[in-house]
């Protein structure tokens, strides 16, 4: 039962709801349904079971509310994508862009070049979304002209957004895990570089060896010489249509925040194209809503270049609204906290604490379908247990990245999943196998743990420094009941 304003769920109610969820979401999609219509029933599915339950309607519909509130700028940012794609073609910006870098990037550094370009602006700037609608678009276009398969580009390009976003100082995430933590920035930046930096340079060697792999079975010069050309007889090429992701970077470097950085860039963009491409302003706001189209009669300029505008984001909005209302009602109602609460209980190596933590992150990414969701979670429920064991907070901060920063692009339905797959053009089965450092960052994090490298140890009470031998958990006592 819940009292009006306060709503306890038990365990066994908990793991009832959670399966009806998600044979719900299982069973519509398998259907053939898009993915925002059985999301939204799962408010549906929370309405029935409070009245079951006789919980109070209003503070479950305020917790649904509240999640959609504070996560809304997620949804503003993709509607603003979708104006800035439309307008980016229009004027030239993106076709510019994949002109030049046809004639400037080869085909075997194709793949480590797009890794190292996205990981530089994400760093620079501390936005993945930035990173992958600007610098990502334009890599998809120039591969995808190459001959190499759009999911495999998309998978760098994430990789490198996704590398800056958890290493740079001005991201958000960056900044939230200490703080959920209990640590300082910059000691969990230098902490993350222990599996970040060797996770990154293994995904650069792989992405050149399978790029040098694409670059003889796959490239196709009279393809790009074709493609060159529809894209000259179609645009004016020219340095001034770089002009909108130019004053895109400088704001983002100047921490412009993303949703009006975004925003000027679309409206530059229409600016531009009216210079460059002498569109109408009545064209530049039919991109802006529809989207930008052509018929060249060239199959890779059509694919590219037909896309973008407010009404093809209207369906990755929906799902980040409806997923973050979900998601935001399980955790105020106690679902979470029930579902990963007991994995706590036997903790007595640092093994099974850091296997743990990861976990909780992707459980709580997976129900709470954003980042910041899982490393206040993760945070709030892991960060007496490793005070209590003695591990230092940092390696709690690095290892809720590792997993919680990284692993949201794993997720179908995350908010992460569905701005990649809907801003680069590609389906979620196209990329996720070649999202290498989502899947290496952990793999090293665990190595790490076992291997007892890079773990530091902290006095329970004062917080120094300690040797691993005076820690609580070397003496492998179980954890209490968090």
């Amino acid at each position: 039962m819940g009292e009006k304003g306060v709503i306890k769920t038990s365990m066994t109610d908990s793991i009832v709801l959670m399966l009806i969820i998600i044979c719900e979401i299982v069973v519509c999609v398998r259907s053939g349904l898009n993915l925002e219509i059985p999301l939204f029933l799962t408010w549906l599915i929370l309405f029935l079971f409070s009245k079951a339950k006789k919980f109070d309607w209003k503070t479950v519909e305020g917790y649904i509310l509240d999640g959609v509130r504070a996560g809304y700028q997620s949804v503003m940012i993709v509607a603003a994508v979708g104006l800035l794609i439309g307008t980016w073609i229009l004027c030239g910006c993106i076709p510019t862009m994949i002109y030049y870098g046809l004639n400037i990037i080869s085909p075997k550094i194709f793949l480590p070049a797009t890794l190292i370009l996205c990981s530089i602006l994400s760093t620079m700037t501390g936005t993945s979304y930035g990173s992958a609608a600007s610098a990502g678009l334009a890599c998809m276009g120039i591969g995808i002209s190459m001959g190499f398969p759009p999911g495999l580009i998309a998978g760098a390009v994430i990789s490198g957004a996704l590398f800056g976003d958890k290493m740079s100082p001005f991201s958000d995430t960056t900044n939230l895990a200490p703080a959920m933590a209990g640590g300082q920035l910059f000691t969990h930046i230098r902490s993350m570089m222990y599996t970040t930096l060797p996770a990154w340079v293994i995904c650069l060697v792989v992405y050149g060896l399978v790029g040098s792999r694409y670059s003889t079975e796959g490239y196709d010069p009279a393809t790009v010489v074709e493609y060159m050309n529809g894209l000259s007889a179609n645009f004016n090429i020219s340095v001034a249509c770089l002009i909108p992701i130019i004053c895109v970077i400088v704001l983002l470097l100047f921490k412009v925040p993303a949703l009006p950085t975004i925003l000027l860039g679309a409206v530059i963009g229409g600016i531009t194209a009216m210079a460059t491409q002498g569109a109408g302003w009545l064209d530049v706001f039919g991109v802006m809503k529809s989207g930008f189209s052509i018929d060249s009669g060239i199959f890779l300029v059509d694919k590219l270049l037909n896309r973008g505008g407010i009404s093809s984001m209207y369906n990755i909005m929906m799902i980040m609204t409806f997923a973050m209302g979900m998601g935001n009602a399980l955790d105020k109602m106690g679902v979470l906290g029930n579902l990963i609460g007991g994995l706590v209980k036997r903790i007595s190596s640092v093994p099974q604490l850091v296997g743990v933590t990861m976990l909780v992150a992707y459980i709580s990414s997976a129900i709470g379908c954003t980042q910041s969701m899982s490393h206040v979670v993760t945070g709030k429920v892991m960060n007496p247990v490793y005070r209590d064991k003695g591990v230092d907070p940092h390696v709690l901060s690095r290892t809720m990245e590792d997993s919680g920063t990284l692993g949201g692009c794993l997720i179908p339905w995350h908010t992460n999943a569905v701005y990649f797959a809907g801003t680069l053009g590609v389906l979620y089965s196209e990329y996720i196998p070649w999202v290498l450092l989502s899947f290496i960052v952990p793999i090293l994090s665990l190595i790490a743990a076992f291997a007892g490298y890079a773990i530091w140890y902290i006095n329970p009470e004062t917080g120094e420094r300690i040797s691993k031998e005076e820690a609580p958990i070397s003496k492998g006592a179980a954890s209490p009941q968090a």
